[in-house]
Protein backbone atom coordinates (compact mmCIF):
# COMPACT_ATOMS: atom_id res chain seq x y z
CA UNK A 1 0.00 0.00 0.00
CA UNK A 2 2.85 2.55 0.81
CA UNK A 3 4.74 1.94 -2.09
CA UNK A 4 1.35 2.56 -4.22
CA UNK A 5 0.88 5.38 -2.10
CA UNK A 6 4.06 6.81 -3.13
CA UNK A 7 3.55 6.57 -6.81
CA UNK A 8 1.75 8.81 -9.28
CA UNK A 9 -0.89 8.25 -11.65
CA UNK A 10 1.13 7.64 -14.56
CA UNK A 11 3.10 4.90 -12.74
CA UNK A 12 6.50 7.15 -12.20
CA UNK A 13 7.55 8.20 -8.93
CA UNK A 14 7.55 11.83 -6.95
CA UNK A 15 10.49 13.05 -6.51
CA UNK A 16 11.29 14.26 -2.93
CA UNK A 17 11.65 18.07 -2.88
CA UNK A 18 14.09 19.44 -0.58
CA UNK A 19 12.79 21.90 1.41
CA UNK A 20 15.38 23.24 4.28
CA UNK A 21 14.50 26.73 5.57
CA UNK A 22 16.65 28.98 4.58
CA UNK A 23 17.42 26.97 1.35
CA UNK A 24 16.45 27.26 -2.43
CA UNK A 25 16.13 24.60 -4.64
CA UNK A 26 19.24 23.50 -6.95
CA UNK A 27 21.67 25.93 -4.27
CA UNK A 28 24.19 25.04 -1.05
CA UNK A 29 25.71 27.59 1.22
CA UNK A 30 29.81 27.61 0.94
CA UNK A 31 31.45 29.82 3.39
CA UNK A 32 34.75 31.77 1.71
CA UNK A 33 37.92 31.58 2.62
CA UNK A 34 37.37 34.91 4.23
CA UNK A 35 34.37 33.98 6.67
CA UNK A 36 31.75 35.33 4.77
CA UNK A 37 29.02 33.01 3.09
CA UNK A 38 27.69 33.08 -0.37
CA UNK A 39 25.18 31.36 -2.53
CA UNK A 40 26.58 29.13 -5.38
CA UNK A 41 24.86 26.79 -7.44
CA UNK A 42 24.80 23.31 -7.21
CA UNK A 43 25.61 20.69 -10.30
CA UNK A 44 25.63 21.37 -13.76
CA UNK A 45 22.55 22.83 -13.91
CA UNK A 46 23.31 25.30 -10.71
CA UNK A 47 23.51 28.41 -12.27
CA UNK A 48 20.33 27.63 -14.48
CA UNK A 49 18.27 27.27 -11.02
CA UNK A 50 20.19 29.91 -9.15
CA UNK A 51 19.11 32.49 -11.51
CA UNK A 52 15.93 30.85 -11.37
CA UNK A 53 15.63 31.32 -7.80
CA UNK A 54 16.57 34.94 -8.12
CA UNK A 55 19.72 34.71 -6.35
CA UNK A 56 21.71 37.60 -7.37
CA UNK A 57 25.85 36.98 -7.93
CA UNK A 58 28.27 38.05 -5.39
CA UNK A 59 31.19 40.69 -7.13
CA UNK A 60 34.52 39.97 -7.01
CA UNK A 61 36.52 42.00 -4.02
CA UNK A 62 38.93 44.43 -5.34
CA UNK A 63 42.80 43.61 -6.45
CA UNK A 64 44.43 44.35 -3.27
CA UNK A 65 47.32 46.09 -3.12
CA UNK A 66 50.62 44.63 -1.92
CA UNK A 67 50.78 44.50 1.65
CA UNK A 68 47.41 46.10 1.76
CA UNK A 69 45.91 43.84 4.33
CA UNK A 70 45.99 43.72 7.94
CA UNK A 71 44.10 41.80 10.24
CA UNK A 72 41.80 40.30 8.22
CA UNK A 73 40.38 43.41 6.31
CA UNK A 74 41.49 45.27 3.41
CA UNK A 75 42.95 48.55 3.83
CA UNK A 76 42.25 50.92 0.47
CA UNK A 77 45.66 53.05 -0.02
CA UNK A 78 44.79 56.58 -0.58
CA UNK A 79 47.30 59.15 -2.64
CA UNK A 80 48.16 62.13 -0.51
CA UNK A 81 46.36 65.28 -0.81
CA UNK A 82 48.36 67.48 -3.23
CA UNK A 83 46.16 70.77 -2.55
CA UNK A 84 47.88 73.43 -0.64
CA UNK A 85 45.75 75.98 1.36
CA UNK A 86 45.09 79.27 0.28
CA UNK A 87 47.40 81.13 2.71
CA UNK A 88 49.92 78.45 2.52
CA UNK A 89 52.42 80.44 0.36
CA UNK A 90 51.96 83.46 2.87
CA UNK A 91 53.85 82.41 6.02
CA UNK A 92 54.99 84.75 8.92
CA UNK A 93 58.71 84.89 9.11
CA UNK A 94 60.79 83.02 11.35
CA UNK A 95 62.37 84.02 14.77
CA UNK A 96 65.85 83.44 13.40
CA UNK A 97 65.06 85.48 10.27
CA UNK A 98 64.54 88.69 12.43
CA UNK A 99 67.15 87.71 14.91
CA UNK A 100 69.46 87.51 12.28
CA UNK A 101 68.20 90.82 10.70
CA UNK A 102 68.45 92.68 14.25
CA UNK A 103 71.83 91.12 15.11
CA UNK A 104 73.48 92.04 11.82
CA UNK A 105 71.89 95.72 11.64
CA UNK A 106 73.45 96.25 15.07
CA UNK A 107 77.05 94.98 13.70
CA UNK A 108 76.93 97.18 10.58
CA UNK A 109 76.17 100.02 12.54
CA UNK A 110 79.32 98.99 15.38
CA UNK A 111 81.70 98.47 12.64
CA UNK A 112 80.43 101.69 11.24
CA UNK A 113 81.15 103.72 14.00
CA UNK A 114 84.82 101.85 14.11
CA UNK A 115 85.73 102.58 11.18
CA UNK A 116 85.12 106.21 11.73
CA UNK A 117 87.15 106.54 15.00
CA UNK A 118 90.18 105.04 13.03
CA UNK A 119 89.08 107.69 10.09
CA UNK A 120 89.27 110.59 13.09
CA UNK A 121 92.28 110.41 14.97
CA UNK A 122 92.10 113.88 16.38
CA UNK A 123 89.20 112.25 18.11
CA UNK A 124 90.57 109.05 19.50
CA UNK A 125 89.71 108.81 22.87
CA UNK A 126 85.80 109.56 21.70
CA UNK A 127 83.33 106.08 23.07
CA UNK A 128 81.54 104.10 21.16
CA UNK A 129 77.56 105.38 21.11
CA UNK A 130 75.94 102.16 22.56
CA UNK A 131 72.56 103.51 21.93
CA UNK A 132 73.36 103.39 18.17
CA UNK A 133 73.67 99.66 17.46
CA UNK A 134 70.48 99.60 19.91
CA UNK A 135 68.73 101.69 17.44
CA UNK A 136 69.88 99.41 14.89
CA UNK A 137 68.50 96.36 16.00
CA UNK A 138 65.20 97.50 17.39
CA UNK A 139 64.88 98.56 13.27
CA UNK A 140 66.51 95.35 11.70
CA UNK A 141 64.24 93.04 13.96
CA UNK A 142 61.12 94.74 13.44
CA UNK A 143 61.49 96.50 10.15
CA UNK A 144 64.43 95.03 8.27
CA UNK A 145 62.94 91.49 8.61
CA UNK A 146 59.61 91.34 8.41
CA UNK A 147 59.75 93.97 4.90
CA UNK A 148 62.03 92.22 3.50
CA UNK A 149 60.73 88.44 4.15
CA UNK A 150 56.93 89.83 2.53
CA UNK A 151 58.51 91.84 0.02
CA UNK A 152 60.17 88.72 -1.64
CA UNK A 153 57.42 86.40 -0.90
CA UNK A 154 54.73 89.28 -2.55
CA UNK A 155 57.09 89.57 -5.81
CA UNK A 156 57.24 85.82 -5.52
CA UNK A 157 53.61 86.09 -6.25
CA UNK A 158 52.91 89.07 -8.68
CA UNK A 159 56.16 88.27 -10.94
CA UNK A 160 56.28 84.16 -10.96
CA UNK A 161 59.05 82.94 -12.88
CA UNK A 162 57.39 81.75 -16.26
CA UNK A 163 56.31 85.20 -16.90
CA UNK A 164 59.01 86.86 -20.06
CA UNK A 165 61.78 88.28 -18.12
CA UNK A 166 60.50 87.85 -14.89
CA UNK A 167 64.39 88.59 -13.67
CA UNK A 168 64.61 92.10 -15.09
CA UNK A 169 60.67 93.21 -14.04
CA UNK A 170 61.78 91.80 -10.41
CA UNK A 171 64.77 93.91 -10.41
CA UNK A 172 62.74 97.16 -11.72
CA UNK A 173 60.43 96.45 -9.02
CA UNK A 174 63.42 96.45 -6.46
CA UNK A 175 65.26 99.44 -7.24
CA UNK A 176 62.04 102.14 -8.50
CA UNK A 177 59.32 101.22 -5.51
CA UNK A 178 61.14 98.94 -2.96
CA UNK A 179 64.64 101.08 -2.63
CA UNK A 180 63.03 104.26 -2.35
CA UNK A 181 60.27 103.56 0.09
CA UNK A 182 62.37 101.77 2.29
CA UNK A 183 65.21 104.33 2.47
CA UNK A 184 62.43 106.97 3.22
CA UNK A 185 61.23 104.37 6.14
CA UNK A 186 64.85 104.14 7.53
CA UNK A 187 65.56 107.75 7.99
CA UNK A 188 61.68 108.15 9.89
CA UNK A 189 62.37 105.58 12.05
CA UNK A 190 66.22 106.44 13.24
CA UNK A 191 65.50 109.90 13.35
CA UNK A 192 62.35 109.24 15.07
CA UNK A 193 64.45 106.78 17.75
CA UNK A 194 66.54 109.36 18.32
CA UNK A 195 64.40 112.10 19.74
CA UNK A 196 64.44 114.42 16.55
CA UNK A 197 61.90 117.19 15.96
CA UNK A 198 60.03 117.06 13.07
CA UNK A 199 62.02 120.21 11.76
CA UNK A 200 65.39 118.14 11.91
CA UNK A 201 63.72 115.13 10.57
CA UNK A 202 62.86 117.34 7.23
CA UNK A 203 66.34 119.23 7.03
CA UNK A 204 68.22 115.75 7.49
CA UNK A 205 65.76 113.79 4.78
CA UNK A 206 66.46 116.87 2.28
CA UNK A 207 70.22 116.59 3.04
CA UNK A 208 70.51 112.86 2.57
CA UNK A 209 67.85 111.43 1.15
CA UNK A 210 68.97 111.69 -2.52
CA UNK A 211 72.73 110.86 -2.10
CA UNK A 212 71.70 108.00 -0.25
CA UNK A 213 69.57 106.23 -2.78
CA UNK A 214 71.96 107.22 -5.72
CA UNK A 215 75.01 105.33 -3.66
CA UNK A 216 71.95 102.76 -3.40
CA UNK A 217 71.47 101.98 -6.60
CA UNK A 218 75.19 101.75 -7.45
CA UNK A 219 75.66 99.22 -4.44
CA UNK A 220 72.03 97.30 -4.62
CA UNK A 221 71.24 96.81 -7.81
CA UNK A 222 74.18 93.82 -8.79
CA UNK A 223 73.17 92.35 -5.52
CA UNK A 224 69.50 92.43 -6.15
CA UNK A 225 70.16 91.11 -9.35
CA UNK A 226 71.84 87.80 -7.80
CA UNK A 227 69.49 87.74 -4.63
CA UNK A 228 66.42 88.22 -6.66
CA UNK A 229 67.24 85.52 -9.45
CA UNK A 230 69.61 82.81 -8.38
CA UNK A 231 69.75 82.57 -3.90
CA UNK A 232 66.54 80.51 -2.88
CA UNK A 233 63.71 82.18 -1.74
CA UNK A 234 64.27 81.18 2.02
CA UNK A 235 67.92 82.64 2.21
CA UNK A 236 66.98 86.05 0.61
CA UNK A 237 66.57 87.99 3.42
CA UNK A 238 69.80 86.55 5.11
CA UNK A 239 71.91 87.36 1.67
CA UNK A 240 70.43 91.40 2.07
CA UNK A 241 71.97 91.36 5.72
CA UNK A 242 74.71 90.49 4.65
CA UNK A 243 74.91 92.56 2.05
CA UNK A 244 73.30 95.57 4.62
CA UNK A 245 76.79 94.75 6.81
CA UNK A 246 79.61 95.58 4.18
CA UNK A 247 77.07 98.34 2.65
CA UNK A 248 77.22 100.54 6.18
CA UNK A 249 80.99 99.89 6.48
CA UNK A 250 80.88 101.14 2.58
CA UNK A 251 78.91 104.59 4.02
CA UNK A 252 81.50 104.93 7.05
CA UNK A 253 84.49 104.58 4.59
CA UNK A 254 82.86 107.61 2.30
CA UNK A 255 82.64 109.76 5.43
CA UNK A 256 78.12 109.23 5.37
Amino acid sequence: MRAAAGREMGGRPRARADRRPGREPGLRRSRGGDGSGCVQAAGPGGARGAAAAGARPVPAPPAALPGAHQGGHQVIAREPDQRKAPNEGVRPPALEVLSQSGILSALGNFLAQMIEKKRGKENCSQKLDVSGPLRYAVYGFFFTGPLSHFFYLFMEHWIPSEVPLAGVKRLLLDRLLFAPAFLLLFFLIMSFLEGKDTAAVAVQIRRCFWPALRMNWQVWTPAQFVNINYVPLQFRVLFANLVSLFWYMYLASLGK
